[in-house]
């Protein structure tokens, strides 16, 4: 252990790259438990299912299609299918054990929504704290994440796919098998930005967009719902990151932002957070920790991420670098200089 984290061993971090490069080979992320396939037989008819425990611990039936209409080439297909499925929640356990970072079922099941619907590949990233875990895994450290369901998506163009015309955003959630409703506005009369499970579940689903003000509502016209405003988004997840989020039941593959952008917007927010301190400190730990990592493991990237920083976000981020500098002084002496020159920059 090395001051804020320690570094997975070599062959965990070969296990886990080759486990990223099957599951972004999946055709689709299969709902719930992968299930088995099986025929059934309804009035003398027969066809064939993916039977299965859904989201909510119900079992139930996936149908897909007669059995005179599924030729033996498909099935052996659908097989493959349930079989790399299995292989992937089985390696995302043992992935588990070895310190990997791993999400809940219930934001698993709705990052796989998202993928199977191409949304990933059309410009939608994840950010935020389930990002920061995903960072971790990437640069092959153990370290503390935050406990969190709640899921942060950033937009920073219109989609290059838009939903159908008579389909909304919330329908896509509630694909997942959960029910989602939308957030109220503050004032009644402002569009709902947020969307959650009833009751008192804690997952939130937060659109991120654009905008010089934060939180801002801002319609986004190709999913039909809206987005809060976030300063220098665009940074953000310019060139992002392919990788994926470990669940219990799948493996999605996702896109995220590079850690050195993720650093830099993150020592940003923890200074513009006025109103929120606990979050402000969370993403002042966030970037601290992912600093020490990324300065050990690749020397320079911060400074080269620090030239595409717009001007009007270093005053904020050189400071918040001031602060993490101290805390790393002492067991990442690398990572404390390079934020002090970021500082004096």
């Amino acid at each position: 252990m090395r001051g804020l984290f320690r570094r997975h061993d070599p062959s965990s971090q070969v296990r886990f790259q080759d486990v990223v490069q099957r599951a972004r080979a999946q055709a689709r992320v299969l709902g719930g438990t992968p299930g088995t396939l099986k025929q059934r037989t309804q009035s003398d008819k027969r066809y064939w299912v993916r039977e299965y425990i859904r989201i909510d611990g119900a079992k139930t039936d996936e149908y897909l299609g007669p059995a005179t209409a599924l030729s033996a080439a498909r099935v052996a297909e659908l097989r493959a299918e349930l079989e790399l499925a299995r292989t992937l929640a089985a390696a995302s356990s043992a992935l588990r054990l070895a310190g990997f970072q791993r999400i809940e079922r219930k934001p698993a099941a709705v990052l796989a929504v998202f993928f199977n619907r191409g949304l990933y590949a059309a410009g939608l990233t994840l950010v935020g704290s389930h990002a920061y875990g995903v960072l971790l895994n990437e640069l092959g450290v153990i370290a503390p994440a935050y406990r969190t369901q709640d899921l942060d998506l950033a937009r920073t163009q219109p989609l290059a796919l838009a939903l159908p015309a008579d389909e909304s955003f919330a329908a896509v959630l509630n694909q997942s098998g959960l029910a989602f409703v939308p957030v109220p506005g503050l004032p009644s009369s402002r569009p709902s930005a947020s969307f959650k499970l009833p009751g008192a579940e804690g997952l939130l689903i937060d659109l991120l967009v654009p905008g010089r003000e934060a939180g801002k509502v801002v319609a986004v016209k190709e999913l039909a719902t809206h987005g809060q405003s976030v300063p220098l988004l665009e940074f953000l997840v310019e060139a992002p990151l392919e990788s994926v989020v470990l669940s219990p039941n799948q493996i999605v593959p996702v896109r995220v932002a590079t850690p050195e952008r993720f650093i830099l917007h993150k020592l940003y927010s923890s200074q513009m957070r006025r109103a929120q301190l606990s979050k402000g400190k969370k993403d002042l730990e966030q970037a601290t920790v992912l600093a020490a990592a990324l300065e050990e493991a690749f020397p320079g990237r911060l400074k080269d991420a620090w030239k595409a920083l717009p001007s009007g976000g270093r005053a904020a981020a050189s400071r918040a670098a001031q602060v993490a500098a101290k805390t790393l002084e002492s067991e990442h002496p690398e990572a404390a200089a390079a934020l002090r020159a970021l500082a004096k920059k």
